[in-house]
């Protein structure tokens, strides 16, 4: 029997990258995005509250009402804007919200623009969805990341309906200017495109006062065009809770919330009343780990610039460090060689895309012991590799 187009996509090579790794007791694993320690105490607390409550039944597919609302404000809040709690759908993880606003907005015969480096779901959900992605990098201009306006506009095309933009970036920190998505919604509206932002990592900024990324939602005209997608994985330690929701013109995300239906109905019950309180009692915690993300940033940076051959852009925001190799042509390779013989695992760039390539993602989400083991052994891995020769 024949499958069907979207069942030959492979896999994530950070997931190739894990399952060596599980072969190879000792590894010390900084290829996940995701950060070591549990989720905190108040946020699981919740949790069993909900579960005492038997908050375990279904719930409306696009979210328990007193989640929006929560949603809602505080976003509202944090962007200095007004939003409707129309305009919000909980949705089964952030990576679900994305595939929602790809499902609704792109199809068979259509491309999307991505900006990349970008983390593969992206890529990979718009090809679920039967489209094209197109690939536009980010340039580096000394020590960071920048987009180049010139080089996006070469890449639209007559069947192009989606740009989808991640600020802060995973896998390379680099954050959007108000400036930038001022001209990023200008670009959208010339081309008569979607704007797909992914936030993820907003509140995981670094050297911004106050500490939250730019984003669209602060500019009122973005607002018929654009998706906001956001998850409380990575704010709030909560990467294996899956829930995630969206910010959409309320026909989007009722069309997403009905396109929710059709996959897993809604994000668990228990999980949205997790979420909730962490919206309503995070701020201290994210606080502290914000801090803690710099103080690793910096050690990650500091540690990489002092070896041979590897230059390290200062990512903005997240918490990765995605240093370029000198002469690095596969970076599967190179990152498979630091598993079987120095017991530590990052991911590969060209995971990433083709922009990625000759670089590595390396999570700091990790106490200090752990990390500067780490980097250690990338330092004793990376010199080898690049002394064996061509074969790298």
């Amino acid at each position: 029997m024949r499958l069907a187009p979207a069942a030959s996509i492979a896999p994530s090579r950070i997931r190739a990258i894990a399952a060596l790794a599980d072969q190879h007791p000792g590894t010390l694993r900084l290829f996940y995005g995701e950060d070591t320690l549990p989720t905190p105490d108040f946020i699981k607390n919740a949790a069993k509250a909900a579960l005492d409550a038997d908050r375990t039944y279904y719930t409306p597919n696009p979210g328990y009402p007193e989640l929006r609302l929560e949603i809602a404000r505080q976003v509202g809040l944090l962007h200095d804007r007004t939003i409707d709690s129309t305009e919000v759908v909980v949705t089964a993880s952030g990576m679900m919200a994305i595939h929602l606003a790809i499902e609704a907005t792109v199809g068979p015969g259509d491309s999307a623009l991505v900006v990349s480096p970008l983390w593969p779901n992206f890529v990979g959900a718009i090809r679920v969805a039967g489209a094209e992605a197109i690939e536009v990098p980010l340039s580096l201009d000394g020590d960071r990341f920048i987009l180049d306006f010139d080089l996006l506009a070469s890449a639209v095309r007559p069947n192009t309906r989606l740009l989808a933009v991640a600020s802060p970036g995973n896998p390379t920190g680099w954050t959007a200017s108000p400036d930038d998505w001022r001209r990023l919604l200008a670009f959208c509206e010339r081309h008569d495109l979607w704007l797909l932002a992914d936030g993820v990592y907003e509140r995981i900024v670094f050297d911004r006062a106050p500490p939250i990324a730019p984003s669209p939602l602060a500019i009122p005209e973005a607002r018929s065009r654009t998706i906001v997608a956001q998850s409380f994985s990575k704010a709030y330690r909560m990467t294996g809770w899956r829930v995630g929701y969206a910010i959409a013109p309320p026909e989007v995300a009722q069309s997403m919330a009905v396109l929710q239906e059709f996959a897993v109905s809604h994000a668990f019950g228990v999980a949205q009343e997790a979420a909730r309180a962490a919206l309503r009692d995070g701020e201290p915690f994210i606080a502290d780990a914000l801090a803690r993300y710099a103080r690793q940033r910096d050690l990650a940076v500091d540690r990489l610039r002092r070896i041979e051959g590897v230059h390290v852009p200062v990512p903005e925001g997240a918490f990765y460090v995605f240093p370029r190799f000198d002469g690095l042509a596969d970076s599967v390779a190179l990152c498979e060689s630091l598993v079987r013989d120095h017991r530590v695992g990052v991911a590969p760039g060209s995971a990433f895309g083709s922009g990625g390539e000759g670089h590595a993602r390396i999570c700091f989400a990790v106490d200090e012991a752990t990390l500067t083991e780490a980097l250690d052994r990338i330092e004793l891995g990376w010199l080898s590799f690049r002394d064996r020769g061509p074969n790298r």
